[in-house]
């Protein structure tokens, strides 16, 4: 991933880090693993917890976890954390096949 500059967020929100990686294990990402191997860094993981956290979305995002048990192609299109999800689903699955 390109190295950006760190989100800020006012006050950190309860549950962000759950809605996060909620939306990635729907998307079969999982970002604990990316973040230990390398494949993002910490602070790219802190950032998508930041960035879901200034989400205006959440009720919406709770509902579509509940109504989209199991594996998913595609988050919602509000999600804020589309592309680094993606981004770590590709490189597991490049991993994997190897």
């Amino acid at each position: 991933m390109s190295q950006t500059k760190p989100l800020q967020q006012a006050s950190p929100r309860p549950g962000n880090a759950c809605l996060m990686h909620g939306m990635a294990e729907r998307l079969g990402a999982d970002v604990e693993r990316a973040a230990a191997s390398g494949e993002i860094s910490s602070q790219e993981l802190t950032d998508m917890v930041t960035r879901c956290g200034n989400c205006t979305q959440h009720d919406a995002c709770i509902i579509w976890l509940l109504d989209h048990q199991g594996a998913q192609d595609m988050p919602p299109d509000y999600c804020l954390n589309t592309q680094e999800l993606h981004y770590v689903r590709a490189v597991q699955g490049q991993i994997s096949a190897n």
